[in-house]
């Protein structure tokens, strides 16, 4: 019997380690985490529960500001919050004329001037606002890297 005891007090001491071996500190999130959005470039594919016609509006994403591309002007703006809240410095904007797509335009920089968080989930970005979502993919094609004044001025037509 008393070999019995020892075996069942070494299993109580085994067990003991083993809770508190699984009890040990996580350690502290890395600088890049930006709360699980990962930085770098997204292409907007929808707003206001639609799919945009063009897939040329963009975001790139650093670890305090977000960048990128309207139809017609680039933009830049600080957040303000730790990802993935959003609470966005007011946009500074480039001012090139955007004929025909001055309404998608402003539509996008209005909802992402209002975001409040953004969530990131199977290489798809959610920006929500009080209004509606921002739906981003990850990247950005070389075609729409390459936005030369030429095209700048064929969106105002």
């Amino acid at each position: 019997m008393p070999r019995l005891a020892r075996l069942g007090t070494i299993g109580a001491l085994t067990a003991a380690a083993l809770a508190l071996a699984a009890c040990e500190q996580t350690p502290p999130p890395s600088p890049d985490d930006r709360g699980f959005i990962p930085g770098g470039d997204y292409a907007l594919v929808g707003m206001d529960g639609a799919t945009v016609p063009l897939r040329n509006m963009t975001m790139t994403i650093a670890e305090s500001s977000v960048s990128g591309r309207g139809p017609c002007n680039g933009y830049g703006a600080k957040n303000n919050a730790e990802l993935p809240l959003v609470a966005l410095s007011p946009l500074q904007k480039t001012n090139v004329p955007c004929g025909k797509n001055t309404t998608i335009e402003n539509r996008f920089f209005s909802v992402l001037q209002a975001a409040t968080e953004m969530e990131y989930y199977g290489g798809v970005l959610k920006v929500k606002s009080p209004e509606t979502w921002l739906i981003f993919e990850r990247g950005v094609t070389g075609a729409q890297a390459q936005i030369t004044a030429v095209d700048q001025a064929r969106a105002g037509q």
